[in-house]
């Protein structure tokens, strides 16, 4: 058997990434036998899991992982108000339809006791938003689509807008908004119209 002397590419990057790869170098300019600049140059090449294992990189490491968390905790809180407390979160679609485009936009919709909003953390938006007192009236309506039925949460906000809502449990959620409403009118003394 003889020895193989030649690597292909992959195996050179393979070695290079699970291994690693440490260069040492000084280097020493002299002009006319003076020594006048010296480099010591130390580097090392390598996957960052590699760096890691070997315990470089580990502050790096930490910082990164650490932005990443609170970039990622700032798109997933929906913003809320001072004061405001989530009743219900739960994912759902609102129907959208500007022109020719019509379309169910998804997110999460969140109940609080101030208001209801659909809102998208990737990307990050606020598709609709209401203040409870600003609903007029909620009802519960059957619809067909691909010859399925789906019940779908209807609601009229202020100057009569409908909003059609698509969610899992819509008796749940119909009932968490006018218990909401309710208790919001309650200290407003005006009554919110339900119907199914």
């Amino acid at each position: 058997m003889k020895p193989e002397t030649e690597n292909g590419l992959v195996d050179v990057l393979d070695r290079l990434v699970n291994k690693g790869l440490i260069l040492n170098a000084d280097l020493i300019i002299s002009v006319a036998g003076i020594p006048l600049i010296g480099i010591n140059l130390k580097a090392a090449l390598a996957s960052i899991e590699t760096m890691l294992d070997y315990g470089m990189m580990e502050a790096w490491d930490l910082k990164t992982r650490e932005w990443y968390a609170n970039e990622l905790a700032k798109k997933t809180c929906a913003p809320l108000f001072e004061n405001e407390e989530i009743l219900l979160r739960t994912f759902g679609s609102l129907y959208y339809s500007q022109g020719i485009i019509t379309t169910w936009r998804t997110g999460f919709w969140y109940l609080t006791n101030k208001r209801l909003f659909l809102w998208s953390k990737e990307p990050t938006q606020m598709f609709f938003e209401t203040y409870l007192d600003q609903i007029e009236s909620l009802s519960v309506s059957a619809e067909t689509y691909l010859s399925k039925e789906r019940q779908v949460v209807n609601l009229q906000v202020n100057c009569n807008k409908v909003v059609r809502i698509r969610v899992s449990e819509v008796a749940a959620f119909a009932e968490a908004i006018a218990k909401a409403c309710e208790k919001k009118t309650c200290e407003a003394s005006s009554s919110l119209l339900v119907t199914t």
